[in-house]
């Protein structure tokens, strides 16, 4: 079988910027609420990343769709709520609404610009983290919903999809939050970096759990599943999986992660390449996670019994 062609770069992308928004969002979130908006920079700079990823995002899939000023009619285009289509359009269309209104109101150039009393603006903005945190998570969950919702599809018909996706998209939002904790001065800036450090170790860690789940079970399910899945194994994406998935994506990040949280590496310089390599390679790695997976969704395929007996049993004798 040879992967499909039909969704490529441009999808992923999409999916890719989606869960980067929603991940960056509820991370960022939970880190303001805890500080009590004490750094400055992420409590600016996180909504505003979290905002433009969905609206690239966005903008990337209504020009793939054939009707792009349909598609953007929602109240006419998007009704039918027992959809998860439906559902996630309008999950967006709140969710980049929200973002939008947090990144304002917790802008203080912009809250002084057009004379917003300090303390309605600090209202707004409390109020639109905890609802954009709740609508990030959902976004990042939806990208691998939207995937799973696609019954014919062997690869992607599993649960295991939106928790592959959510998780991804979780960590691809600690390594934002990291670069907006990066050189930070305030107090506890130091203690925070550790602690976030800390949470995309253990995304990476269960990142991994989850895509080996979802092989594992894959590669000893039907005649369909084993195939999709040893494209990405031993097949036509195995390079790009396993170098820039599983490598460039998740072993080199931890291995750097755990040699700067021990402080084998003490020099200031070094660290701190080290720090921007890690943030660099997640996002890589998320961005090439859902190329993988998109390529490899190919179709279930109708074999004999003795075909698919004698290739269930070459798993059986591998695994």
């Amino acid at each position: 079988m040879t992967i499909q062609t039909m969704w490529g770069w441009e999808p992923a992308i999409y999916l890719f910027l989606g869960g980067l928004a929603g991940g960056t969002f509820f991370i960022s979130a939970l880190v303001r609420l805890a500080t009590k908006d004490r750094f400055q920079r992420l409590s600016v700079v996180a909504p505003w990343v979290s905002f433009a990823a969905l609206a690239v995002g966005l903008f990337c899939l209504v020009i793939e769709v054939e009707k792009p000023l349909q598609a953007m009619m929602m109240w006419r285009s998007f009704v039918n709520f027992s959809s998860w289509m439906t559902i996630g359009a309008w999950l967006l269309f709140a969710s980049i609404a929200v973002f939008f209104l947090s990144a304002f109101f917790s802008t203080p150039r912009l809250v002084k610009a057009l004379k917003v009393k300090e303390g309605v603006a600090a209202k707004v903005s409390q109020v639109t983290m905890v609802l954009g945190a709740v609508l990030g998570l959902g976004v990042a969950a939806y990208t691998g919903v939207l995937l799973m919702a696609a019954g014919s599809v062997p690869l992607w018909n599993t649960p295991l999809i939106p928790v592959l996706f959510t998780v991804s998209a979780l960590d691809a939002g600690a390594v934002v939050v990291l670069a907006c904790l990066l050189g930070e001065k305030a107090e506890g800036a130091d203690a925070m970096y550790r602690k976030v450090s800390l949470a995309s170790v253990a995304l990476i860690v269960g990142e991994a759990l989850v895509l080996t789940a979802l092989l594992m079970s894959h590669l000893s399910g039907s005649v369909s599943q084993a195939i999709a899945a040893s494209t990405l194994v031993s097949g036509d994406l195995s390079l790009q999986f396993w170098l820039i998935v599983v490598i460039v994506g998740l072993v080199i990040p931890l291995v750097l992660d755990l040699l700067t949280m021990t402080k084998i590496v003490k020099n200031k310089d070094a660290r701190r390449v080290a720090h921007i390599a890690v943030i660099v390679l997640v996002l890589v790695g998320g961005l090439a996670l859902r190329y993988v997976i998109l390529a490899a969704g190919i179709h279930a395929v109708s074999v004999s019994p003795d075909v698919a007996q004698a290739i269930q049993g070459v798993y059986a004798l591998v695994l």
